[in-house]
């Protein structure tokens, strides 16, 4: 996965832009066993680090397998797969932490990961 890509394309997407105003938060992307932290600020994504970490500081995190993700960011995914409450919904991605900040910055983030698609995904 290309995340300097991803960022850029979160970055310049219209979108995200327009809906993303306002919204703040830290989100800890766990895929696989890989760790991403990404920090969103003003509907922009400011930073991105890939752990392994300690102990992260962050909002709310997503935490789902290689396939679960795999399917999500396939560009062009499969009925039930192209929405992330299909996943929470079969337990394939769980959400941890303030469900309160998630569903406040809720489309923001889904804009900012159906970027993923246009991204590609990793081997």
């Amino acid at each position: 996965m290309d995340w300097k890509l991803f960022m850029q394309r979160v970055n310049e997407d219209r979108l995200v832009a327009r809906h993303g105003a306002g919204s703040s938060f830290d989100l800890l992307l766990r895929w696989g066993e890989e760790d991403n932290l990404l920090q969103v600020h003003d509907g922009r994504l400011a930073q991105h680090r890939t752990g392994p970490f300690v102990m992260p500081r962050c909002d709310f995190a997503l935490a789902g397998g290689d396939e679960a993700w795999t399917r999500f960011a396939h560009p062009r995914p499969a009925p039930r797969d192209q929405d992330l409450f299909a996943f929470f919904r079969r337990g394939e991605i769980t959400l941890i932490g303030d469900t309160r900040k998630f569903f406040a910055h809720q489309l923001c983030l889904k804009l900012m990961l159906t970027n993923l698609r246009a991204v590609g995904v990793r081997p």
